[in-house]
């Protein structure tokens, strides 16, 4: 199904791209997204009811999501047509990530041992934009005590790891390897 999600993310990108729009339906799929979080159950039901016509079901998505950009529109027109509804958070998560890559941003979640001021996360972020040649960065932050002291960061599928745990761990290794 994750297939399926990047498809349909993939086709409304490039549209909104071609058509230059991509920041009018990011934020209408965005409010379109925060909407939904809890309506996951309802939406399957709508793919899975079989007494719902193609006529009833574009309806339906005509009604709910009244005012919505029309490429956007005729995206959700399509998915309900093909009773994939229910994909629509995965659809969304896979755009903006087309979204991010396009604006040359990213998510970064940042692991600390301690709660981290905002001059430090600033200081830490911008090193961070940096490195990878993002523009920005999303900052996420969490502690972990364990850590005993540095800090961890995740962006996509990259791990910074400063941590004097992982310091430790690579010093034991180097007396390991000696021996």
């Amino acid at each position: 199904m994750a297939q399926v999600a990047q498809k349909y993310a993939q086709a409304l990108f490039d549209v909104a791209i071609k058509a230059e729009v991509l920041s009018e339906i990011y934020k209408d799929f965005t409010e379109i997204n925060t909407s939904i979080q809890s309506e996951g159950s309802r939406l399957h039901f709508i793919d899975l009811e079989p007494k719902f016509t193609l006529d009833e079901r574009q309806t339906l998505v005509s009604n709910v999501f009244n005012g919505v950009h029309p490429y956007l529109m005729n995206t959700l027109k399509v998915m309900a047509s093909h009773r994939n509804l229910s994909l629509l958070g995965d659809v969304f998560k896979a755009f903006e990530n087309h979204y991010n890559e396009f604006h040359g941003l990213d998510d970064a979640y940042l692991v600390s041992a301690r709660p981290l001021s905002d001059a430090e996360v600033e200081h830490i972020k911008e090193a961070l934009v940096k490195r990878t040649g993002l523009k920005d960065l999303k900052v996420h932050t969490s502690v972990d005590t364990s850590l005993i002291g540095g800090v961890k960061v995740k962006i996509g599928t990259k791990v910074y790891d400063g941590s004097v745990q992982n310091d430790l761990e690579q010093l034991a290794r180097r007396f390991s390897s000696a021996h």
